[in-house]
């Protein structure tokens, strides 16, 4: 991941075309579901797109998990993929089907795959992180793509074949928009040849442009860039209490109302002080009769009771008045 300061603003993608929901059509090289145990002119078995996606996505050729439609405390420790639409799914056999035909790397495929079950999982609670994200600090942050896949983007959002390709406009929508899918794992060379070599818009000559996808490069965390403003726009107030990776600290206006650290947990103090009674406390005739020193009068002795003390105090008080 790429970081850069600017004061820039970014300007969200947009596709003014219009674009109607249809039904996947593939080739009939592509449609071809059945598995195929004979061996072909390079001397390799091949199997069909469906046993192909359920391999690669689920893990078994012959799997056929549920399709997840809420988000749940539960699927929402599944894979994405298990969100993936039927619609979805056949869609991505054909593309797995022609991908190795073809002698496209089928990891392209996979990053596919997983980026549309992003969409299907996360799209009906996801906030777009350009409508307002800002650094502890308040400078607000925006993401764009990296400069290669921001052309290919605009590219293939201008290019009117949206509506004809064999994926839903709007997961390609979501995934050319870098608020949404900033950290995508699609290859977006390969997206564009998808979008425009498939479905009504194929041809052999285009279809053959693929075999540029034969070796697989990861594109890793390098395909977007994360904008920083220069000034601060966002104004808070200091929480009194922070906590970074289970580490709590107490900010100033934490300690200005009274708080602390303690033996590594955070408590707050009493800003009312209670005097100290001990030291200021008034003795009283028990205590002093319970002394061990002599009366202050000399010449006696300490008496045997309380009552001969208080007798013994209130003749004083008569001898010194006298």
């Amino acid at each position: 991941m790429n970081i850069n300061t600017s004061t820039s603003t970014y300007k969200k993608l947009q596709n003014n075309s219009d674009v109607t929901v249809k039904s996947t059509n593939l080739q009939p090289s592509q449609t071809n579901l059945v598995k195929d145990t004979s061996l072909s002119s390079s001397g390799q078995s091949t199997i069909s797109g469906q046993g192909l996606m359920m391999s690669r996505l689920f893990g078994n050729a012959d799997a056929n998990p549920t399709i997840q439609t809420t988000l749940t405390k539960d699927t929402m420790a599944m894979q994405s993929v298990n969100f993936l639409t039927k619609d979805d799914r056949n869609m991505l056999s054909g593309l797995y089907a022609q991908a190795q035909q073809e002698g496209t790397n089928l990891s392209y495929v996979d990053d596919l795959a997983n980026d549309m079950g992003n969409y299907r999982m996360f799209s009906g609670v996801e906030a777009n992180a350009n409508d307002g994200t800002y650094d502890n600090s308040g400078h607000k942050r925006t993401f764009s793509f990296s400069a290669d896949d921001t052309v290919t983007a605009t590219r293939i959002l201008n290019s009117g074949n949206m509506s004809s390709s064999v994926l839903d406009p709007g997961f390609v929508k979501y995934e050319l928009d870098p608020g949404y899918s900033f950290s995508h794992r699609t290859n977006f060379a390969y997206l564009e040849s998808v979008v425009n070599n498939t479905g009504s818009n194929a041809t052999s000559a285009e279809q053959s442009q693929t075999s540029r996808f034969s070796t697989y490069v990861n594109q890793g965390q390098n395909n977007f860039v994360v904008n920083t403003a220069s000034e601060v726009t966002l104004h808070t107030e200091e929480p009194d209490v922070v906590n970074v990776d289970g580490v709590f600290s107490v900010t100033e206006t934490g300690m200005k109302h009274g708080f602390q650290l303690v033996g590594g947990k955070v408590v707050q103090k009493n800003d009312v002080s209670m005097p100290d009674t001990q030291s200021q406390s008034v003795p009283t005739l028990l205590d002093n009769f319970t002394s061990n020193e002599k009366i202050e009068k000399s010449g006696h002795d300490r008496p045997a009771t309380l009552f001969d003390y208080h007798f013994s105090k209130n003749e004083d008080k008569k001898i010194q008045k006298y």
